[in-house]
């Protein structure tokens, strides 16, 4: 072949990577050009799925196209990540996150994701503190009453949860093993039904996502005793945090947005961008906070660290409470 046909072979080619290059930096500058999916992995009418629909709402105005809500649910959350892991890494599909996504390996054999590599965060939207509760009759009005009750009563106090590996469960016996108390686990299908025999004293105490129980705490039906978030929360400011006598105890419902690796850096950062702006929103945080939850925000690289940390975390309490991968 002769030679100024192998070097114009060779210019095409770098031509073309380059076009390649200018073309695909092009459409991550104009992202996004259509609708994004933004799949709950939880059924319709809950709590991830209210704050998922608040946020797709404001977030699509400030990105300039809608975003509709997908509910996958199904084995804890599992189905909808899974789906999310598999799609096309070019920013038209996100996925909520929540505590379950941490949980879920623990508990869960042969897991379709990996929850450590198989996600781009974005950013923590919200935090829904761990609540501490009992029945409105009862003589516990403080944690250091609580752990007094117990140590005199070793094995007699029950609590109920959402059920086996719940967060629930989870954040009642990292309290369980961090005050060195004995406490009997109730597992429920589900936090209502746990709720209700808690009113009826049939329980004696209960962690409790804030949004399930915050309208009974302040309606006087249940005693809402102290918050399992490290600083007191907007929510139930008057209550105070479980750490001020637990020391280092944390507990709370997070939800965050992730996108599938590999997605381009400068489509996770314009939503990053975009969601932080969101969140700065007074509209949006009363709207937020009337479901129970405070806003949050920050990088995807601190996004990045705290999901890494409850993964971490969750081991080590799966390990302590002899959870078993079913």
């Amino acid at each position: 072949m002769p030679r100024f046909v192998r070097a114009l072979g060779s210019a095409c080619a770098v031509l073309a990577a380059s076009a390649c290059l200018i073309g695909t930096a092009a459409a991550q500058t104009d992202y996004p050009t259509h609708p994004i999916r933004l799949i709950v992995p939880f059924a319709p009418g809950g709590s991830t799925d209210a704050q998922a629909r608040i946020i797709a709402e404001h977030l699509g105005r400030e990105l300039g196209q809608q975003i509709a809500v997908v509910n996958v649910g199904g084995a804890g959350g599992t189905l909808g990540f899974a789906q999310a892991a598999k799609a096309a890494p070019d920013g038209y599909t996100l996925v909520t996150a929540t505590p379950s996504l941490t949980i879920n390996p623990y508990i869960q054999k042969d897991m379709p994701y990996d929850a450590a590599t198989d996600f781009e965060p974005i950013v923590l939207l919200a935090d829904s503190p761990i609540v501490l509760v009992v029945p409105k009759e009862s003589a516990i009005a403080s944690v250091q009453d609580l752990i007094a009750t117990a140590k005199a009563k070793p094995g007699e106090l029950r609590y109920g949860s959402a059920g086996v590996g719940s967060i629930t469960h989870l954040s009642t016996a990292r309290f369980a093993a961090m005050a060195g108390v004995d406490l009997v686990h109730v597992p429920y299908h589900g936090a209502a039904p746990a709720i209700l025999d808690l009113i009826a004293g049939r329980l004696d105490l209960q962690f409790e996502n804030a949004p399930t129980i915050l309208d009974r705490v302040k309606s006087g039906e249940l005693k809402g005793i102290a918050v399992g978030t490290a600083k007191p929360s907007a929510i139930l400011p008057q209550l105070p945090t479980i750490a001020g006598t637990v020391p280092g105890y944390e507990a709370s419902s997070w939800f965050g947005m992730l996108a599938p690796a590999k997605t381009p850096r400068a489509i996770v950062e314009k939503v990053n961008a975009a969601a932080n702006k969101v969140l700065a929103d007074p509209a949006v945080r009363t709207q937020m906070q009337a479901l129970g939850v405070d806003l949050i925000g920050g990088t995807p690289a601190e996004f990045a660290a705290y999901v890494k940390a409850r993964l971490a975390d969750m081991k080590e309490v799966a390990k302590a409470v002899n959870l078993v991968p079913q």
